[in-house]
């Protein structure tokens, strides 16, 4: 028998195998490392089960076999890598992510109260006992073991037993979801021991029987769960999933053990900006992490799976405006899909997304009518903004029969509008698109004719018609109706522009660069429910020409549109007393 003990607590090795122990945030973790020792090992399997043997006070032994099919360990693979601390046989080969011989040192994570270890390699078979004060006893076998076994023992009561069972189970999936080798867990704590079956020539038949059955599949197929418009590619030794995501997770996979799997941005270095809104599983033999194990290791190997990566989110994008254009064909809603468009547009490639589908027409209109951005952008740089559909069909319908056409509102359609402004050149007053119900800019007034004035009304309405025509001509035509109605006056400006012989008028907006008002004709309609209007048709039974005075040059301040020269013959016209 060989005896040895690992150096005592207070020496700087037994310091440092320490720190490897309680480096682990989650004890079970240890599951992760010694899987990966022995798929580094070459096993083509790995079987991972839990069995309980209870005693007489209710409590008793917890089991934890980890079992591989490996290469195996000799004496001098035992000697100068299992028991000595940093030191590796997977040194030099970056298909081996477990580096520094830490994977077996994990086993004290969970303060076991015993570990046995069996293993077998080039004729030589060895058992290895270790001891909750890391000391250990190795002792050759005659029993040959095809790899490595290896088996932890804890105390436990058997209520506890469940809850370690799940968490097991738990982190086995967290870390091993898409190991490219098998990997099986089987809970068998809830057998009871039976009597001793009669001796088969095959001892482990039955067993291996049972397993197949029993055992649950760990590793799955690498998927996307809960993303949209997943795309798949395996090119230069990298296999990546990739898609659209409203809560975006990373994960990185090196032999499909999982390296990082986060919602944290870091993890993804520079590509941030271009990935960020994505979400993606990445598998490289060659991707490390870090020593910390927080985070990938950011280097040329990472680089060229990124680039890979950022071919496939390249094909994702045009994939997403095609499956636009899928579902308007097919009348269905397109709010997500414009929401991911607007995220590719606000992407550090935003550009060249732009670029992709500016042409297309993925904008559906009040009538059905599928619009591209080309098209809603020369009808913005004739009306100044973006316009949308409102609640009031009659001034959509109006509008439309104007030439005007306006897109379905919905906050996805808008996100995407916003985000892909694309300000003009020397437009530097224009920082972001500007997008508008259609009724905040226009309206589809009540005209009314003057025969439903009251007399009072008629007589003031005609004095300003007057007045405004002795100081501007017949460049203004002076019309009255109602918008807002009544109960909604506060708030609604006193008059708004609009053609001669248009219907729909629209609300006055400040702007310093507009066609000077002597150049052109309007109509100027007067809002009867506004508070002014009503007021100076009280102060008309006094004196109507200064009360029409005072309601011209209101209009014409509200207009905001007419020279000094204009307000100086509404003056003088007043003062003449109006024109007969």
């Amino acid at each position: 028998m060989d005896e040895r003990k690992l150096p005592a607590s207070d020496t700087l090795a037994e310091q440092a195998l320490d720190n490897l122990v309680n480096q682990f945030a989650r004890p079970l973790d240890f599951l992760r490392e010694l899987v990966q020792n022995s798929i580094d090992a070459g096993s083509p399997r790995v079987e991972v089960w839990l069995k309980y043997v209870p005693d007489a006070s209710g409590s008793g032994v917890l089991e934890i076999h980890v079992d591989d099919f490996g290469e195996g360990m000799d004496e001098r693979i035992i000697d100068d890598h299992l028991t000595r601390l940093f030191s590796s046989t997977k040194e030099d080969d970056l298909t081996k992510i477990g580096k520094f011989g830490i994977g077996f040192t994990s086993i004290f994570a969970i303060a076991p109260d015993a570990v046995l270890l069996k293993t077998s390699r080039h004729g030589e078979s060895w058992e290895l006992l270790f001891h909750p004060d890391r000391s250990f006893d190795k002792v050759k076998s005659d029993s040959v073991v095809d790899g490595t076994r290896i088996t932890m023992f804890k105390k436990m009561p058997r209520q506890d037993i469940d809850a370690f069972v799940r968490d097991c189970r738990w982190i086995l999936g967290w870390w091993c979801e898409h190991s490219d080798t098998p990997i099986t867990f089987w809970d068998r704590t809830g057998e009871r021991e039976g009597p001793a079956e009669q001796a088969s020539p095959d001892p482990f038949a039955a067993f291996a029987s049972e397993r197949e059955t029993k055992a649950e599949r760990v590793n799955q197929p690498m998927v996307l769960v809960g993303s949209i418009l997943v795309r798949e590619i395996d090119d230069r030794g990298v296999r990546a999933v990739i898609g659209y995501d409203p809560s975006p997770r990373y994960g990185y996979y090196n032999g499909g053990l999982t390296l990082v799997n986060t919602r944290n941005r870091d993890v993804l270095g520079p590509l941030d900006g271009r990935l960020g809104h994505l979400s993606f599983k990445l598998k490289s033999n060659a991707l490390e992490h870090t020593l910390t194990r927080d985070n990938v290791l950011q280097d040329a190997h990472w680089e060229k799976a990124m680039l890979v990566l950022v071919d496939a989110a390249n094909a994702l994008r045009r994939d997403l405006v095609e499956r636009t254009e899928a579902a308007l064909a097919a009348e269905e809603l397109v709010g997500v899909w414009h929401r991911f468009l607007a995220q590719e547009c606000q992407s550090t490639d935003g550009p060249s997304a732009l670029d992709g589908f500016r042409d297309r027409p993925l904008f559906p209109d009040t009538r059905g009518t599928l619009r591209t951005l080309e098209e809603i952008e020369e009808q913005e740089d004739d009306q100044g903004v973006v316009l949308l559909e409102t609640s009031n069909p009659s001034l959509d319908a109006a509008l439309d029969a104007e030439g005007v056409f306006l897109l379905r509102d919905d906050p996805d359609t808008r996100s995407l509008l916003t985000a892909a402004y694309k300000p003009p050149i020397l437009a530097f007053w224009a920082e972001a698109r500007q997008l508008a119900r259609a009724d905040e800019i226009y309206v589809l007034p009540d005209l009314v004719h003057v025969d439903r004035l009251t007399p009072r009304e008629r007589l003031l309405v005609d004095t300003t018609n007057r007045l405004l025509r002795s100081a501007l001509g017949s460049r203004v035509d002076l019309l009255v109706g109602g918008f807002g109605g009544a109960m909604e006056a506060r708030g609604q400006p006193l008059a708004m522009e609009g053609p001669l012989d248009g219907r729909v008028f629209k609300r006055p907006e400040a702007s310093w660069l507009r066609v000077p008002a002597f150049l052109c004709s309007r109509a100027l309609l007067l809002n009867k429910h506004h508070s002014f209007f009503q007021l100076q048709t009280t102060a008309s039974s006094e004196d109507l020409d200064l009360a029409a005075y005072g309601l011209a040059m209101a209009l014409l301040h509200e207009e905001d549109a007419e020279l000094e020269r204009s307000y100086r013959l509404l003056l003088e016209a007043a003062c003449a007393g109006g024109v007969a």
